[in-house]
This record gives structure tokens, C-alpha cells and sequence, in this order.
């Protein structure tokens, strides 16, 4: 990770700061990677978007029921990222990481290795 990478751009919301990367270097397969963009709401939604990664450079969303955060499920939450680049990535997160989330901690998760690359994920709870 250059320094670029790490310092990002840092966005202030509600319930602290979330780091968003500004570098337009591929990082494929790379781990530890800034999300593309801050998690949005809607609802009872929170929208979160993953690192961009992969050949073309792109990034996923995926979405998890601020319930999950209150009430996390016993086995955790898992589901499909949304398409991007023509395919689809695995999310999972435990039952402690969506417990972390919820105590106001953010919590990074790397997707299933699909075409060659993963994505990094990080959660964080959003007032």
C-alpha cells in the first residue's frame, strides 16, 4: 500500500471517521484496502462499498439491516455483493464482528476471491 493509498481522504459522519481511498491504482488481490466510497442509508439499510480492486478497477456494494447490529444473528449475516464487472463476490460477517459494529468499532471483512481478486469491506455503524 503506497502513501497515497493509506492516507486517503478522511469523511467525517455521525459516529466518527471513515476512510475513503483516493488512489487509482489496481490493486488487485490486495487486502486492507479503503472502500470506494462511504456507507449510505436508507431506511433501515446500510448500504456499504467495498474497495475497488480488480481488472477492470471496480468496487461492490452490500447491504445489512441496521437490526443485525442490535440483534446480531447467531450465525452471523452472509450474502451476495452486488454485480460489478460481470460477477459477484461472497460477504460474510460473525456474529462478534456485527456485535463489534454495533459498539461503534469498525470491522473489515475480504470477500470470496472471484476472477483472480478480492474486495475489502468495512463496517461501520452509521447514525
Amino acid at each position: 500500500m503506497d502513501r497515497k493509498m493509506f492516507l486517503g481522504t478522511l469523511i467525517a459522519l455521525p459516529v466518527g471517521l471513515f476512510l475513503v481511498s483516493c488512489s487509482s491504482s489496481n490493486n488487485s488481490g490486495s487486502s486492507g484496502s479503503a472502500p470506494a466510497a462511504p456507507p449510505s442509508k436508507s431506511g433501515t439499510l446500510t448500504t456499504y462499498t467495498s474497495s475497488n480492486d480488480g481488472s477492470p478497477t471496480h468496487s461492490h456494494t452490500f447491504s445489512i439491516d441496521d437490526s443485525s447490529f442490535t440483534t446480531p444473528p447467531s450465525a452471523g449475516i452472509s450474502g451476495d455483493t452486488s454485480n460489478s464487472a460481470g460477477h459477484t463476490h461472497s460477504v460474510s460477517i460473525s456474529m462478534a464482528g456485527l456485535q463489534q459494529v454495533g459498539m461503534g468499532e469498525s470491522v473489515m471483512v475480504t470477500t470470496s476471491n472471484v476472477s483472480a481478486h478480492t474486495h475489502d469491506f468495512t463496517f461501520v455503524k452509521v447514525a
